[in-house]
């Protein structure tokens, strides 16, 4: 007989980051190609003898497509993108603590702990159910997708309203796909897409380290499944 080993729970995590890492590359061809029509509309350059009046006109059509889907649009977009990806975050956070405290019986979870979702996580792992928390480079950048998220939320991505304002404005220095515009964030593609590798890296880990079995279907074939002998 052979029995298959796949790890549903794990599955159902990688799925939903594999699937919302699709829907941010469909998100952003679909705005680029938006873009490019609302571009192809537009003339780039003054036509000829234009008069003073016409010229204002004309530059004023130019100014208010670039602010448009150069800064504001994009922006919007990916601060969606940034809570969006937040709330998965947290959601399946909470679903392998569960599912940890389940499978070993413990009687305390994460949401019996203090702190943040991130902070609870990290806790509930070391301490209650022994799980060693490794690539504090990947959990580092969490904490920072945290404070860049509460911005967003609670600031509308003004850093000098959030009270993190001093590590962000260190974040935006970085080579991350962080900058400011005057005291607002500015996020790139980069920015999302190094978050999410660093998301996949931080449950992969806690899946090898718990002991969590793989996520794609495996047959496990006994080793007298190929014996024929009567």
């Amino acid at each position: 007989m052979v029995v298959l080993n796949w790890d549903v729970h794990r599955w159902q995590t990688e799925f939903e980051l594999d699937n919302l890492k699709d829907y941010f590359h469909l998100m952003e061809a679909q705005f680029q190609a938006a873009m490019d029509a609302e571009k192809e509309k537009l003339q780039q350059w003054p036509p000829p003898n234009l008069n003073e009046e016409e010229f204002a006109i004309w530059e004023s059509e130019v100014e208010f497509f670039r602010e448009r889907y150069e800064f504001d649009f994009p922006s919007k977009i990916r601060y969606s993108y940034v809570v969006l990806l937040y709330i998965t975050l947290e959601d399946r956070l909470r679903a392998v603590c569960d599912e940890i405290a389940k499978r070993r019986k413990l009687t305390i979870t994460e949401n019996n702990l203090k702190g943040s979702v991130i902070e609870r996580t990290k806790l509930f792992l070391t301490r209650v159910a022994s799980v060693p928390v490794q690539d504090t480079d990947a959990w580092q950048w969490l904490n920072d997708f945290q404070k860049v998220r509460d911005c967003i939320i609670h600031a509308n991505g003004c850093t000098a309203q959030s009270r993190d304002k001093k590590r962000l404005i260190e974040l935006a220095r970085k080579d991350i796909g962080l900058s400011l515009l005057v005291e607002n964030i500015v996020i790139d593609q980069k920015y999302y897409q190094t978050t999410m590798l660093m998301i996949q890296r931080c449950f992969q880990t806690i899946f090898e380290s718990a002991g969590f079995g793989p996520s794609t279907i495996v047959p496990i074939i006994p080793d007298d499944a190929g014996d024929s002998s009567a």
